[in-house]
């Protein structure tokens, strides 16, 4: 019985349609600007055959040289210990950012469009990610909606809310 409910969860993660965040189409989204200083997200951390689990991540941005940014993030997922990771980003052309995450093999590719970006990047055991941020009206707050894949099929995802801080 449950190979077929597996199977059936494959199929239906591999059809899914991408998800396309509301945002406030007349802002501009600069993620160097919006991640320097503190940042506080809340959201969820599904993943295919486990029941969904609160996430709660406190990052602290600063600039670095030639407009770039260093993003410390602690990560607490209900039922793990706390975790911190950096992004290390930099400006590489028109609405282009490329660096580096703890977590990543390879660069990390971030493409903006108005109020929305794209994060691209790969991880280890040949997961892929693919996450959309949307700036919200306020100028403060961003919806992230994150899908890690393997072979093309989603295995987990992450909704979440980033407010700005002072």
């Amino acid at each position: 019985m449950r190979l077929p409910v597996l199977a059936l969860t494959l199929l239906l993660s591999a059809c899914a349609t991408k998800v396309q965040l509301p945002a406030d189409t007349r802002q501009v989204f600069d993620p160097i600007a919006f991640f320097i200083g503190r940042t506080t997200g809340h959201g969820t951390y599904d993943q295919v055959l486990a029941s969904p689990r609160t996430l709660h991540v406190e990052s602290l941005g600063r600039a670095n040289g030639g407009g770039g940014l260093v993003l410390t993030q602690v990560i607490r997922q209900e039922g793990k210990a706390p975790r911190t990771r950096t992004w290390v980003m930099r400006p590489v052309g028109p609405n282009r950012y490329s660096g580096t995450l703890t977590e990543a093999v390879g660069p990390v590719e971030i493409m903006t469009e108005g109020p929305r970006a794209t994060v691209r990047y790969a991880m280890k055991d040949g997961l892929t990610v693919h996450q959309q941020l949307a700036l919200q009206a306020d100028g403060r707050t961003l919806l992230n909606h994150l899908e890690v894949r393997k072979w093309g099929i989603r295995v987990a995802r992450v909704d979440e809310t980033i407010r700005k801080l002072r």
